[in-house]
């Protein structure tokens, strides 16, 4: 059985994400949020592998890092943000937020949907 993930694996998840953002120039603050969203989802699920675990929280990490930046400037632009919030700091929620949800929720969601248009369109 393996080991569920402790908080040293996860420390070097966390190096891993933030030279990742430095790589590709996305922000390793993100990064890491979107991972920690990823973490902690992986808490609701049973015990997972060590390359399930590792593709998880990489993923959660991209969608918070890609997603959140996208996310803000649109609560921002129309008016859902209030001005006093400054989108720099109402990223890291936003981020932690949408790794939660990056496996489960959206990527189930998007398979389902694409599963649909693709029965239709064979109709």
């Amino acid at each position: 059985m393996t080991e569920p993930i402790t908080p040293s694996a996860f420390g070097l998840t966390a190096a891993g994400v933030t030279l990742f953002g430095v790589a590709t120039g996305l922000d390793p603050a993100l990064l890491c949020a979107g991972a920690a969203g990823g973490w902690w989802a992986m808490t609701y699920q049973p015990v997972l592998g060590a390359l399930d675990r590792v593709s998880r929280v990489s993923l959660s990490a991209l969608v918070g890092g890609w997603g959140s930046p996208v996310a803000v400037g649109y609560a921002a632009g129309t008016g859902w943000l209030p001005d006093t919030v400054p989108t720099q700091i109402a990223g890291f929620p936003v981020a932690l937020g949408l790794g939660l949800l990056a496996v489960d929720v959206i990527g189930r969601g998007l398979l389902r949907f694409a599963q649909r248009k693709a029965r239709e369109a064979s109709e």
